[in-house]
């Protein structure tokens, strides 16, 4: 196993992490904002899903497998506004599922040939698409904590 196939397997993990907190705790759980925290278990979750759009797609001049209102709503910046539902844990999911298995398909196909330069906001620049999945990973871990953080509190 190459160091990109493993890169790929540990994001999996990372789902399968998310999915267990989507799936066994109530919408009210995933809805809560405790006090000192700015956001809730679905937000930091929505989050890790566009943010991975944005740095392996959007900087490969790919079409993103999310709907705009996902962009909107959980993009870098963002914050709950309002409650989700029941549909959007289902949607998420789905999401969770057809967004890997695209880029799963899409890597072996080799789709991802140019990248945007891409600095993030802890200032580490993304040549690739090998940069930007590694990175996620990174960046996953910090939202993984807080998720863990939040599921103390609710």
């Amino acid at each position: 196993m190459n160091s990109l196939e493993r890169t790929v397997e540990i994001l999996e993990h990372n789902r399968v992490l998310f999915r267990r907190y989507l799936t066994h705790f109530s919408i009210d759980q995933l809805n809560t904002i405790p006090a000192g925290f700015n956001n809730n278990i679905f937000w930091n979750i929505a989050h890790c899903l566009v943010t991975l759009q944005r740095l392996v797609y959007h900087y490969s001049g790919l079409p993103m497998g999310i709907p705009e209102k996902w962009m909107q709503q959980y993009n870098k910046g963002t914050a709950p506004q309002n409650p989700v539902t029941d549909a959007d844990v289902q949607e998420l999911l789905a999401l969770f599922d057809s967004t890997y298995l695209q880029l799963c398909e899409d890597l072996k196909k080799g789709k991802f040939k140019d990248y945007q330069v891409y600095t993030t906001s802890t200032k580490m620049k993304l040549k690739n698409v090998e940069d930007a999945l590694t990175f996620s990973l990174f960046h996953e871990g910090i939202h993984v904590g807080s998720v863990l953080a939040l599921a103390k509190k609710v």
